[in-house]
Protein backbone atom coordinates (compact mmCIF):
# COMPACT_ATOMS: atom_id res chain seq x y z
CA UNK A 1 0.00 0.00 0.00
CA UNK A 2 1.21 3.80 -1.14
CA UNK A 3 0.20 6.32 0.97
CA UNK A 4 -0.08 9.71 -1.16
CA UNK A 5 -1.50 12.71 0.58
CA UNK A 6 -3.68 14.92 -2.12
CA UNK A 7 -4.05 18.27 0.09
CA UNK A 8 -6.71 19.25 -2.33
CA UNK A 9 -10.47 19.71 -2.45
CA UNK A 10 -12.76 17.06 -4.96
CA UNK A 11 -14.37 19.21 -7.13
CA UNK A 12 -16.28 16.71 -8.72
CA UNK A 13 -17.29 12.54 -8.69
CA UNK A 14 -18.42 10.92 -12.15
CA UNK A 15 -20.27 7.36 -11.30
CA UNK A 16 -20.13 5.53 -14.30
CA UNK A 17 -22.84 2.96 -14.41
CA UNK A 18 -24.19 0.69 -16.42
CA UNK A 19 -27.44 -1.77 -17.16
CA UNK A 20 -26.66 -4.66 -18.46
CA UNK A 21 -29.12 -7.52 -19.79
CA UNK A 22 -29.24 -10.68 -22.03
CA UNK A 23 -32.00 -12.18 -23.57
CA UNK A 24 -32.37 -15.68 -24.38
CA UNK A 25 -34.27 -16.66 -26.91
CA UNK A 26 -35.76 -13.24 -26.61
CA UNK A 27 -36.72 -13.99 -22.95
CA UNK A 28 -34.84 -11.73 -20.45
CA UNK A 29 -32.28 -13.82 -18.74
CA UNK A 30 -30.50 -11.31 -16.56
CA UNK A 31 -30.89 -7.71 -16.17
CA UNK A 32 -29.14 -5.66 -13.52
CA UNK A 33 -27.52 -1.91 -13.30
CA UNK A 34 -24.00 -1.77 -11.99
CA UNK A 35 -21.57 0.79 -11.01
CA UNK A 36 -18.29 0.53 -13.52
CA UNK A 37 -16.13 2.66 -12.23
CA UNK A 38 -16.01 5.97 -9.52
CA UNK A 39 -13.88 9.26 -11.01
CA UNK A 40 -12.87 11.88 -8.09
CA UNK A 41 -11.75 15.02 -9.81
CA UNK A 42 -9.34 16.80 -7.15
CA UNK A 43 -7.05 19.56 -7.80
CA UNK A 44 -6.07 19.51 -11.44
CA UNK A 45 -6.02 15.54 -11.04
CA UNK A 46 -8.53 12.54 -11.56
CA UNK A 47 -8.10 9.33 -9.18
CA UNK A 48 -10.92 6.52 -10.77
CA UNK A 49 -11.77 3.02 -9.54
CA UNK A 50 -12.98 0.83 -11.66
CA UNK A 51 -14.34 -2.77 -11.63
CA UNK A 52 -12.63 -5.14 -13.41
CA UNK A 53 -15.07 -6.34 -16.64
CA UNK A 54 -14.85 -9.84 -15.76
CA UNK A 55 -18.07 -11.02 -14.63
CA UNK A 56 -18.08 -11.48 -10.39
CA UNK A 57 -14.46 -10.20 -10.58
CA UNK A 58 -13.84 -8.61 -7.60
CA UNK A 59 -11.10 -6.88 -8.75
CA UNK A 60 -11.13 -2.90 -8.82
CA UNK A 61 -8.84 -0.71 -11.47
CA UNK A 62 -6.87 2.32 -9.87
CA UNK A 63 -5.48 5.05 -11.95
CA UNK A 64 -4.46 8.60 -11.45
CA UNK A 65 -3.98 11.06 -13.86
CA UNK A 66 -6.17 13.29 -16.19
CA UNK A 67 -9.38 12.67 -18.38
CA UNK A 68 -9.59 9.22 -17.33
CA UNK A 69 -13.19 8.89 -18.37
CA UNK A 70 -11.15 8.25 -21.81
CA UNK A 71 -9.26 5.32 -19.68
CA UNK A 72 -12.32 3.48 -18.53
CA UNK A 73 -13.81 0.34 -20.12
CA UNK A 74 -15.97 0.45 -23.01
CA UNK A 75 -19.23 -0.60 -22.51
CA UNK A 76 -18.86 -3.08 -26.07
CA UNK A 77 -16.59 -5.47 -24.84
CA UNK A 78 -20.27 -6.98 -22.77
CA UNK A 79 -21.61 -7.49 -26.25
CA UNK A 80 -18.54 -9.91 -27.39
CA UNK A 81 -18.20 -13.90 -27.14
CA UNK A 82 -22.00 -14.99 -26.17
CA UNK A 83 -23.60 -18.04 -28.13
CA UNK A 84 -26.02 -16.68 -30.87
CA UNK A 85 -28.91 -18.12 -28.77
CA UNK A 86 -28.20 -14.97 -26.37
CA UNK A 87 -28.56 -11.12 -27.40
CA UNK A 88 -26.41 -8.97 -24.95
CA UNK A 89 -27.59 -5.33 -24.44
CA UNK A 90 -25.57 -2.60 -22.46
CA UNK A 91 -26.01 0.85 -21.75
CA UNK A 92 -24.38 3.17 -19.84
CA UNK A 93 -24.70 6.72 -18.28
CA UNK A 94 -22.90 8.81 -16.39
CA UNK A 95 -23.61 10.73 -13.60
CA UNK A 96 -21.81 13.79 -12.38
CA UNK A 97 -21.88 15.10 -8.73
CA UNK A 98 -19.96 18.76 -8.57
CA UNK A 99 -18.78 19.55 -5.25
Amino acid sequence: MISTPVNETIKAVRVVNERQKISENGDVTYDVWLTRALIISVGEREMSFEKDTVPFSEEIIIRRGYNLIEECSDEKSFLEGWEDIYTPECRREIVEIKG
